[in-house]
């Protein structure tokens, strides 16, 4: 029983008497509930009684029986067990309705939801502490894991340039092996991000909450660590800081560079920075591999807290290699003492240029320049059979001496995989507007022909702009026009699009607006130019599966197009199209073609500086101690309430069956 004596009731729990105030409900409105006692026990008193036939002789019996009957009715009220069980019922349902629940002291070192922020970051794999800082922040994170409570919920998140989410509301035990687990990345870190994204996942969580930071704080990308810990702790997360840095000495490949000549394809350069963070001056020996082959030895002394720049040249042959940087010094960090580039085998490719006699001639020379290109030029109205190049250059024509039907062949040579580059000219708009098939290959809608000199905006980081400037670079004609197709703009002038490419069938067209020629632009005597052209011929005729990128940080997203197989540097097999680069070395990607191979590198020199620490309040591993602090409990009773109504129920049934209701 649960009885209530004015604001007080008192319970029985485990074999004690506990006093509790009413206010220790979770929800008291619910004992109204206790009204519903009154309705019963009127029904009670109110049922039909058996109908009695009088006969004078035991008249006298009958009235004895009667003031017999009201005069001991409470003694029959009370050995009535049937109604005795459903009034407890009611009472305990009320009570389990309210929630009742009584306080108790308890000893925790923990909050009740607890999220572990690990770094997990290349700086992490330094071995100033033994075995690695990563080992030791798995250590600590082990060792505080031992003072959460059976209930605790547990979350681990590594840090790497990404957030990742490793483990989520589990306990103690499951932690425990998540950690034995987990790997260290190569990737640079991003602490503060990590911060809110945890903050982010405590969230609407009642109870109390903290994050542990467990760290070398060498460095952070992203949000400032300090303002991600202040905005956590707005939200009521208490934040803590712990340190894992012995402030260990490391010399390391810090960028690198690298690729054929333009001019010379046959021949390679490597360029690449060493940084030594030691205070004192150190000897390094360097080894440069071609395909695990050493090709070069260098030997050279680097003053303390400073960098040096290589620069190598060789031959090379025109299939596809890796070059790998190694520095051959012990110190405190490996993963920056190699670094690797990915050099792409030669192709050649047959471009179709279709102009007059006079025309084009910048265009010209600077596709000849290069030695991938193969070239072609005819003049109309004799042009060859398209399906023979891999791409087509529409120039300067003189649309009086027009082949017909050949926009009708254009049209169908690019529906099938071929490449289209349409130049803008004087008489384009006119060709455009009589003739159909150009005017549906066309990515833009040419409207009105202007002369003005005017800027050249890039309007986005595409490939064809690489070493590419237009700083200098004017036009002093130009289209304005509308874009259609659903075409891509990646260059303007006058807020009209000056180079815009789309999809047709299987192949590409691309507008080109800038047109080389002394009376369209500038642009013929840059350096630029022959660089453009290479870099728009190389771009175009790029299959979508083919990989645009084949150098890379850690940290960087795989750009893919397919769901396809990726084999990492440690023999990993991993399947996507949108692949984090964690790894330094070189990735295999499977595609239609065959397999390519892309190089990933650290190459950063903030990772790099593992003796360097962002200012924070953190607490040395070694130092830090979980101190039990004494709190409140609510232990809730409505479990122990439900079990004693089932075994009421049961009693119930137990004397329906007795009495033969069920026979």
């Amino acid at each position: 029983m649960y009885p209530i004596i004015g604001h007080i009731l008192f319970f029985a729990c485990k074999g004690k008497i506990y006093i509790m105030p009413l206010s220790n409900l979770m929800n008291p409105w619910a004992l109204a509930g206790l009204l519903l006692l009154i309705p019963i026990i009127l029904l009670y008193l109110l049922k039909p009684k058996p109908k009695h036939i009088k006969f004078p002789t035991i008249m006298f019996i009958t009235k004895a029986g009667k003031d017999k009957r009201f005069k001991f009715f409470p003694k029959r009220f009370i050995r009535d067990p049937l109604l005795l069980i459903q009034i407890l019922i009611i009472i305990l349902l009320v009570m389990a309705v309210a929630d009742p629940y009584f306080v108790t002291k308890s000893k925790v070192g923990l909050a009740r939801n607890i999220v572990f922020v690990i770094d997990s970051s290349a700086s992490m794999q330094a071995t100033d502490v033994n075995p690695s800082r990563f080992e030791k922040a798995k250590e600590t994170t082990d060792s505080i894991l031992d003072y959460a409570g059976d209930d605790a919920e547990i979350n681990i998140v590594m840090v790497e340039n990404t957030p990742v989410v490793v483990l989520r509301n589990s306990n103690r035990e499951n932690a425990k092996s998540v950690l034995n687990l987990i790997e260290c990345s190569d990737t640079p870190t991003n602490i503060g991000d990590a911060i809110i994204f945890a903050k982010d996942m405590l969230s609407g969580i009642k109870g109390s909450k903290e994050i542990y930071i467990i760290s070398d704080f060498s460095n952070s990308r992203g949000i400032d660590v300090k303002l991600a810990s202040k905005i956590a702790e707005e939200s009521g997360i208490e934040i803590k800081f712990v340190d894992i840095n012995r402030n260990g000495g490391n010399i390391g490949i810090v960028n690198i560079d690298g690729g054929r000549f333009l001019t010379n394809r046959g021949k390679f350069y490597l360029t690449f920075t060493v940084m030594n963070y030691y205070p004192e001056d150190k000897h390094i020996r360097i080894d440069v591999l071609l395909d695990g082959n050493v090709i070069n030895s260098i030997e050279e002394g680097i003053s303390g807290n400073s960098e040096k720049l290589f620069h190598i040249e060789d031959s090379i042959s025109y299939d596809a290699h890796v070059l790998n940087v190694r520095i051959n010094n012990e110190d405190s960090l490996g993963v920056d003492n190699n670094a690797f580039l990915s050099i792409e085998g030669i192709r050649k490719y047959k471009v179709l240029l279709i102009t007059d006699d006079h025309s084009d001639k910048f265009l010209e020379y600077a596709l000849r320049s290069s030695p991938d290109i193969e070239l072609t030029v005819t003049v109309t109205p004799v042009v060859p059979e398209f399906s023979g190049f891999d791409t087509v250059i529409h120039g300067r024509i003189d649309r009086n001496i027009l082949l017909e039907g050949m926009y009708d062949d254009l049209r169908e040579y690019v529906e099938v995989g071929g490449n289209l580059i349409i130049l803008s000219y004087s008489d384009l708009m006119t060709i455009q507007n009589q003739d159909s098939a150009l005017q549906e290959l066309m990515p833009v809608q040419l409207k009105l022909l202007r002369s003005s000199e005017k800027t050249i905006q890039t309007t986005s980081n595409h490939e064809i702009f690489k070493d590419v400037t237009f700083e200098d670079v004017i036009t002093k004609q130009y289209y304005k026009n509308t874009v259609k197709n659903k075409s891509v703009v990646i260059a303007k002038t006058a807020n009209e699009a000056l180079i815009a490419y789309h999809r047709y069938g299987q192949g590409n067209v691309v507008y080109e607006g800038l047109n080389p020629n002394p009376e369209w632009s500038n642009f013929y005597y840059t350096s630029s130019m022959p660089i453009f052209w290479f870099n728009m011929i190389t771009w175009i005729n790029r299959k979508e599966t083919e990989v645009p990128v084949i150098n890379f940080k850690t940290g960087d997203y795989l750009p893919l197009t397919i769901h396809t197989n990726v084999t990492t540097p440690s023999g990993k097999t991993l399947q996507g199209s949108s692949i984090v680069l964690n790894e330094i070395g070189t990735y295999k990607i499977q595609t239609i073609a065959g397999n390519e191979t892309i190089a990933v590198s650290l190459a950063d020199n903030e990772e790099s500086d593992i003796g360097r620490v962002i200012n924070v309040d953190s607490i040395v591993d070694s130092d830090f101690n979980i101190t039990r602090k004494e709190i409140d409990v609510q232990q809730e009773l409505y479990p122990y309430i439900l079990i004693i109504v089932i075994i009421l129920l049961i009693l119930e049934l137990t004397y329906y069956r007795k009495r033969g209701y069920f026979e």
